[in-house]
């Protein structure tokens, strides 16, 4: 017989003594076995349950259970109800157009949603796991309709006719606490260019890569004046503390809603 005195969300059967067994498959846990003797003593046994999850590359929710992975490896965890809400800011902004870049393609004609079916096929799109694979015209088309929307721009009458986009440059970035928070980038694309700005909460000093990002707004491509995001910043996350760190990606969009490769990096507050 055996009884545990450790709770978690996954029960198997112990084959060594064939009782009930509470772990956790994706972390390490310590198990207390309690074991009974055939003179009714009790033997505690303490022992590391670890197991590494193998699999296929795997990213996304299915029921209850969502992939992911870090710098270690992949995992699966419980699925959780975003805590983010709406809200007015500009969050709701650029919810709101992706649903509506979602429900203008069934506005569109079929030649044209034709069109979008053959500009998707003939240009695969890198997902978060690294692999290549081939959109269908509908989310080509909510990608690029929502790009142009999140920069002011309207919605696409029909594919775009360049990938083409420009490679933001940083001209000076600084963020003092209970100070300004400016951004100044060289400039060098079009007017009909523009750059997207996304920048995390403060993270410790001690942290070297951050995923999470906050799309504040955007500027054109065009231009090197300085953006001043310091009420934005701080009306979102408050007042950054000393001696952290906040990390930004900068993601250009051409004329046509054609998203580039981000830039990506941190400052520190002084």
């Amino acid at each position: 017989m055996c009884l545990i005195e450790h709770t978690h969300t996954h029960t198997q059967k112990n084959p060594v003594c064939d009782g009930e067994q509470t772990v956790s498959p994706f972390c390490r846990d310590r198990v207390v076995l309690r074991t009974s003797w055939l003179d009714n003593r009790w033997l505690d046994i303490e022992c590391l349950t670890v197991m590494k999850f193998l699999g296929p590359p795997s990213s996304g929710s299915q029921a209850g259970t969502t992939s992911s992975h870090n710098r270690a490896g992949q995992y699966t965890r419980s699925r959780r109800t975003p805590v983010n809400t709406v809200g007015t800011g500009r969050r709701a902004i650029v919810r709101a157009n992706f649903g509506a870049a979602s429900s203008g393609w069934a506005s569109l004609e079929a030649t044209v949603q034709a069109a979008w079916n053959s500009y998707a096929a003939g240009y695969p799109y890198t997902d978060s796991l690294g692999q290549s694979i081939t959109l269908t015209g509908h989310q080509m088309y909510v990608a690029i309709a929502s790009s142009l929307a999140n920069v002011g721009a309207a919605s696409p009458a029909s594919p775009p006719s360049s990938n083409a986009t420009i490679q933001p440059v940083i001209l000076t970035f600084t963020a003092v606490s209970a100070g300004a928070i400016t951004l100044t980038l060289v400039g060098g694309g079009n007017a009909d260019d523009f750059v997207l700005i996304g920048l995390s909460a403060p993270q410790s000093s001690g942290r070297g890569f951050c995923k999470t990002f906050w799309q504040q707004t955007f500027c054109n491509g065009a231009i090197n004046t300085p953006q001043v995001l310091t009420v934005a910043y701080e009306n979102q996350f408050g007042v950054p503390p000393v001696g952290f760190r906040i990390f930004y990606r900068l993601t250009p969009v051409n004329q046509y809603g054609v998203a580039g490769v981000p830039l990506i990096g941190f400052i520190t507050v002084t």
